[in-house]
């Protein structure tokens, strides 16, 4: 009996605990809900607004030395001190998307391009860019702007793209210039960076100036809201610089140069046929037919779960062993990145005859990950930050001569001529070579 009222009494304990708990929950979940209210609804000249933001500040401040692994192997500590209390000493001057903006720039300073904050608002240009040969252009436009289609952006909102491209530059945690170009488009379809450096002044409409076909001429871009999609032009087939995909991993076989071309996109699982059963099937059918050279993309790959490969490097081996006059290619890129470089060692140790073409890549031969996230407790901005540090160079017997970067055997720089005419002149060397 005793037992019996004393499991009631620990019942009732328990019960008084949880609806105290969940009580607490739902008071802190509306506290930070009020607090972040309060931010995006006020400007500098809110006390209240200005002390919810303080607190982000000093907890950032306080928090991420503490839980990055090595957040001061490029800049010193005390130079991290003195960037977040000269941000803290400003925030009554500057405006939400300042603030996090100059936030975002102490992030990027770290060097680690694993660790970063996300303050996207919502809008973004219903543009697409990317970067040739040093030059910013227009890939694709909503139909209402076709004419901007493979334009050179010369100016934003009468600023020199030079100059704006310097600023973003200052947004974007990397480490080599690859990770930057693969940034950067990103950056430019999204107007609350340049709204945040000063670069706009309006983030639902800025001014382009561009030049085609040796003409120069602005146009009036209005952003999109959150949830609103583009009408692109281009909108089906893939994208010849990255490979725009449809699965996490797919593969086809290319009976003209008997080669088979995997694609591998994303280090994960997909829910509808996992990797270990794709991978058993892709090489079912390599077994079963004459293949000369089986190509492996990494170029959109900017990582995941790096163990996932696993099955597909040990039958790679295995196969090439049984079959030495097979060639293996890796296609890698400015957006191959994080557990995408791990996937080129682990290629290249089961096959050390493979050679990559491409650009350099946007992950670096050695670089931080097992990314972690900590939100301000305030704005509830998210902050992403690494917890591990990585050694390609001493993990894998195979040496690249890159600095910061992993430099392909045969580097190929495609060019907007190529884009226009949708020739993806990477895969087109591996087939051909």
């Amino acid at each position: 009996m005793r037992i019996k009222c004393f499991t009631i009494l620990l019942i009732s304990v328990a019960l008084l605990f949880l609806v105290t708990a969940c009580s607490s929950r739902e008071e802190n979940t509306m506290d930070k809900s009020i607090n972040r209210e309060a931010i995006l609804n006020n400007d500098n000249t809110s006390e209240e607004r200005n002390r919810l933001l303080t607190e982000d500040i000093m907890f950032f401040k306080k928090e991420l030395p503490k839980l990055h692994k090595n957040p001061f192997s490029i800049i010193t500590k005390e130079e991290f001190n003195n960037m977040t209390d000269q941000l803290i000493n400003k925030i009554d001057q500057l405006s939400n998307e300042q603030i996090f903006a100059e936030l975002n720039k102490i992030v990027a300073s770290i060097g680690d391009a694993h660790t970063s904050i996300n303050f996207w608002d919502g809008y973004s240009y219903p543009l697409q860019f990317w970067i040739f040969d040093g030059k910013t252009y227009i890939v694709n436009a909503d139909t209402s702007l076709e004419d901007m289609m493979y334009s050179q952006v010369l100016k934003i909102n009468s600023i020199d793209i030079n100059i704006v491209i310097d600023k973003l530059t200052s947004l974007i945690s990397h480490e080599n210039e690859s990770w930057v170009l693969a940034m950067l488009p990103s950056y430019l379809q999204s107007p609350v960076y340049m709204y945040g450096l000063g670069i706009i002044e309006n983030e639902k409409e800025a001014v382009f100036t561009v030049q085609k076909d040796d003409k120069v001429q602005d146009f009036t871009v209005s952003a999109l809201e959150y949830g609103q999609n583009a009408d692109f032009v281009n909108n089906k087939g893939k994208d010849s610089l990255i490979g725009k995909y449809d699965k996490y991993y797919d593969y086809e076989y290319l009976s003209d140069h008997k080669t088979l071309y995997f694609e591998y996109n994303v280090c994960a699982d997909m829910d509808n046929q996992k990797f270990p059963d794709f991978n058993k099937e892709m090489f079912d059918f390599i077994e079963e037919n004459e293949v000369d050279r089986i190509i492996i993309d990494l170029r959109s790959n900017t990582g995941g779960n790096s163990e996932i490969l696993n099955p597909f490097t040990i039958r790679l081996g295995n196969y090439i062993v049984a079959n030495t006059k097979v060639k293996v290619n890796i296609l890698v890129g400015r957006n191959t990145f994080s557990s995408g470089m791990f996937a080129i060692y682990r290629v290249k140790q089961a096959a050390p005859e493979a050679i990559s073409v491409g650009e350099p890549t946007g992950g670096a031969l050695d670089c931080y990950g097992e990314v972690k996230t900590i939100n301000l407790p305030n704005s509830q901005n998210s902050i992403g930050y690494s917890t591990k540090y990585f050694e390609f160079s001493k993990s894998f017997s195979y040496k690249n001569d890159g600095i910061g970067t992993f430099l392909p055997d045969i580097s190929i720089q495609p060019t907007i001529e190529d884009y226009k005419n949708r020739t993806d002149v990477v895969l087109n060397y591996a087939l051909t070579n």
